[in-house]
């Protein structure tokens, strides 16, 4: 987290205000929190409605939409795929295909109902479970920023892996200079210029395993339960980083074309081409991008 323009006992304080809702997050999102609110609904049996946070049921109501913009590419109940193909725990295996088989029917974004006049969610499924991975930490970077503005600061950027948002001009002025990894390791970083914007990325490079040669990642389609072959990382630069961090998952695996042509006039989106190489390192891949992709 970056801020300055106030004085520094000022920003200290907005800026341990801010970090305090990445705590709250964690607690209410975490799949790694036994008693995180998403886990205990994730125990909610079916047909039961479960009362939820504020924050819960947008990051839902929010997931929910996208969802059904990209027909089931992006879908948070995906958590029981995660978990088959071990990269919650990073204890990675290939399942069987009767394995799949028998998984594939518990995803699906339309087993979750929301009641927004309620604020409760219910299942349709008992065997119906939530990962939040590819949402949640924009949310907390929007509400850290959030915070950040209601203590005064204007000029800020808040990081969190491959999500950010910035505001204001970077320190001494311009535009806030940002460095897109280069997913074949190579050194080749491309910079990008953003003011009162979000950028996140998703690749196919952290999370990884090896099988029989070919390179599968964390980047599961919900609708098959297999991870995404033929592209390396996605980028979206979006108004808020909810959104940046929600579909650079969703256009990953949505397609590159596909997300191209229906989702280019929204946002800008950069695509990095995966070399057919099992390791990183190979040679630079193709790039695929929104007219105006904004470099420096």
């Amino acid at each position: 987290m970056t801020a300055w323009g106030l004085p520094s006992q000022q920003l200290q304080e907005a800026m341990t205000e801010a970090f305090a809702e990445f705590e709250k997050t964690d607690w209410l999102m975490s799949n790694h929190r036994p008693e995180s609110e998403l886990n205990r609904f994730n125990r909610a049996s079916a047909d039961e409605d479960f009362p939820l946070s504020p924050d819960l049921f947008e990051v839902l109501r929010t997931a929910s939409s996208i969802s059904r913009q990209t027909k089931g590419a992006f879908d948070v109940t995906v958590q029981p795929l995660t978990q088959l193909w071990g990269f919650i725990w990073k204890e990675h295996r290939f399942p069987r295909t009767d394995e799949l088989a028998s998984v594939l029917p518990r995803v699906g974004y339309t087993h979750l109902v929301l009641d927004e006049e309620r604020r409760v969610a219910r299942k349709r499924r008992p065997d119906l479970a939530f990962d939040l991975g590819g949402i949640a930490k924009g949310w907390a970077v929007d509400r850290a920023l959030d915070r950040l503005r209601a203590k005064g600061v204007r000029h800020a950027m808040v990081k969190a892996g491959g999500d950010l948002r910035v505001m204001g001009e970077a320190p001494g002025g311009g535009h806030w200079i940002v460095q897109l990894e280069d997913p074949e390791k190579g050194g080749r970083r491309v910079e990008v210029r953003l003011r009162d914007a979000a950028l996140s990325t998703s690749g196919d490079y952290e999370n990884f395993f090896v099988h029989e040669g070919r390179r599968y990642s964390h980047i599961l389609d919900p609708r098959t339960g297999i991870p995404v072959r033929g592209v390396a990382s996605c980028t979206v630069v979006a108004p808020t980083c909810v959104e940046s961090d929600a579909w650079a998952t969703a256009c990953f695996v949505y397609g590159v074309r596909e997300s191209l042509k229906d989702f280019g006039g929204r946002f800008s989106i950069r695509f990095m081409l995966a070399s057919e190489k099992v390791e990183p390192g190979s040679g630079p891949g193709r790039v695929m991008e929104t007219p105006g992709f904004p470099y420096r």
